[in-house]
């Protein structure tokens, strides 16, 4: 192109997870210690995430752009005296401080760069007067840049490789040192994270909490719209990056498509190969179209469900027999994150109980307790707003569902809201234990199902469980000798000595490697107990230089360097 303007696309800047001037201890790129294992302590899991939606832009651009991945501010300022012509900060609202900064930052250092800010933080009012600004993207960020750069409004969506979340670990051992120790021995199990494949943006189911369906307008945008164009890009991973597993992100109704995943399943079975998917979201409404033997058979190794509430049947949940699908899906080996919604209007001291229990009896591998949240932009937002039901003395950075109520409720106090939450997560743990043994516990249950189920393609899936049965009796040796009770020590050694008694007893070499484990776990143990436990993200710098634009995040093929 004649005009090469040049783009910086940038997340907020790091550390996170602190209390500071421009963030809370809360707020932390960790799904896992944020939202699903947060109150298990030294056995939960731990995660680093990068801005994916970033690089799906950057990727679809004809114009050389630069992705910043969680810099410092110094590494920030660094970059913006190279003299951009677009400045692009992406936030969601409790870090709109953080984008705050950043766009003073940017006017003051790179004065003749137009500011573009983006993400779930721009629904908020009056953000015009609030972040200094040239341009505002609300919704699908693609279209806005190239206009905005003036490319043409058609164009091929290409989807960059980008890797998962950086799975980190557990127990305070990190991963990557007990993918080298394993490597070593010789043991091969199932670690690596995945590659991100992100078939469209949106919602349509209309909750009044989603700040999706409100971002998107409401409606779904999508971008790889056939199972083949799905299946391909796996197989692009597995060619270039070596990948072989996928976590399906950003599209809510991923399953609203029957034929996209009926071709999606073919393929797969004509390939002869495993590809485990970790599927962000399912609605039950849509789950429930699909036999769950299929869904099992066509890789599916979690899914995340939202069931809110038996008090409130959202739409998408209703007339759906949500226990037998549970049942259905564990049957063959799929986990599931249950998500549930705490505070809603409905909820008296008498009867939220009773909701928590109901998620508990689906027995789920991973829970979210999330506070009924009238984030800025929604409908619900606007109904409590106009209630005057918003308590504004709770300040913006602090507006998230995992601490504290921000509105008046009828029968909960903001403090007592804080306190249901941590008893939610807290029985959940200690009633079924590590989020990681339930994995294991799923996936044992699931085995003789698989192996005896008349499909080849269940067949495989049952022969990878097996294959992983080394690393499963260390995890769950060395979880049983960190377990904080004796009741959550025995149900971990029970499961142990059933997978010994079916795939083989713990070796001597296991046994030392998991008691190798304990120091690591102990000295996290004592981390949480007195130090900040956040663990920081990797500042990681992406260049897409506008032509070669079929690879991303990670890789260092052609024109596009990585940085960390």
């Amino acid at each position: 192109m004649n005009d090469q303007k040049k783009v910086l696309l940038t997340s907020i800047f790091k550390p996170c997870g602190v209390d500071n001037a421009y963030g809370r201890k809360e707020i932390v790129p960790d799904t896992f210690h944020n939202q699903l294992t947060r109150y298990q302590g030294v056995l939960g899991l731990r995660e680093r995430q990068y801005s994916h939606q970033l690089h799906i832009i950057a990727n679809n651009l004809d114009h050389p752009v630069t992705v910043l991945d969680f810099p410092t501010l110094g590494r920030y300022e660094e970059e913006l005296k190279k003299g951009y012509d677009y400045v692009g900060i992406s936030f969601i609202q409790p870090m709109f401080l953080k984008a705050k900064k950043m766009a003073e930052l940017a006017r003051q250092v790179s004065p003749r760069s137009e500011i573009v800010i983006g993400g779930y933080g721009t629904m908020i009012d009056n953000v015009e007067d609030i972040i200094e600004h040239d341009h505002i993207c609300r919704g699908e960020g693609i279209g806005f840049l190239r206009k905005l750069l003036g490319e043409p409004e058609e164009y091929r969506f290409r989807h960059p490789l980008l890797p998962t979340y950086e799975f980190l670990g557990t127990m305070g051992l990190p991963i990557r040192f007990l993918a080298y120790l394993y490597r070593a021995l010789g043991i091969h199990p199932y670690l690596n994270a995945g590659g991100v494949i992100v078939s469209g943006v949106g919602c349509t189911e209309g909750c009044d909490f989603c700040s999706t369906g409100q971002f998107f307008s409401p409606r779904r945008i999508p971008f790889l719209e056939k199972g083949e164009e799905i299946f391909a890009l796996m197989r692009r991973y597995e060619r270039e990056l070596k990948i072989r597993s996928f976590l399906l992100i950003g599209d809510e109704n991923v399953f609203s498509e029957p034929a996209r995943f009926e071709e999606l399943h073919r393929l797969m079975k004509e390939s002869g190969g495993y590809y485990p998917i970790h599927l962000s979201f399912g609605s039950v409404n849509n789950l429930a179209r699909y036999d769950p033997k299929l869904l099992s058979e066509m890789g599916l190794e979690v899914v995340w469900i939202g069931i809110e509430s038996k008090l409130r049947p959202y739409r998408k949940n209703a007339g759906v027999d949500i226990e037998g699908l549970m049942q259905g899906l564990h049957h063959y080996g799929i986990k599931t994150v249950l998500s549930s919604i705490l505070c809603l209007d409905e909820h008296t001291q008498e009867n939220i109980e009773e909701d928590i229990n109901y998620h508990l009896s689906l027995r789920p591998v991973y829970s979210q307790f999330a506070h009924y949240s009238p984030i800025q932009g929604t409908v619900l937002w606007r109904r409590m707003k106009q209630e005057g039901r918003i308590l504004h003395s709770i300040p913006l950075e602090e507006r998230h569902a995992f601490k504290q109520i921000w509105f008046k409720h009828p029968h909960f106090t903001p403090l007592e809201s804080e306190q249901i939450q941590r008893e939610a997560y807290s029985k959940d743990f200690h009633e079924f234990g590590p989020s990681f043994v339930r994995w294991i516990q799923t996936n044992y249950e699931a085995y003789p199902n698989l192996l005896n189920s008349g499909s080849e393609m269940l067949r495989r899936r049952a022969e990878q469980i097996k294959s992983q049965a080394g690393h499963y009796r260390i995890l769950l040796r060395a979880a049983e000798s960190l377990a904080p009770t004796e009741k959550m020590a025995r149900d971990i050694r029970d499961l142990r000595k059933g997978l010994e008694k079916d795939f083989g007893r713990t070796t001597a070499l296991e046994k030392v490697i998991a008691a190798g484990i304990y120091p690591f776990g102990k000295a996290h143990e004592f981390r949480i107990k007195h130090f900040n436990d956040a663990i920081q993200p990797r500042t990681v710098v992406t260049y897409y230089d506008g032509q070669n634009r079929n690879r991303g995040m990670g890789v260092i093929p052609g024109n596009i360097r990585v940085k960390e």
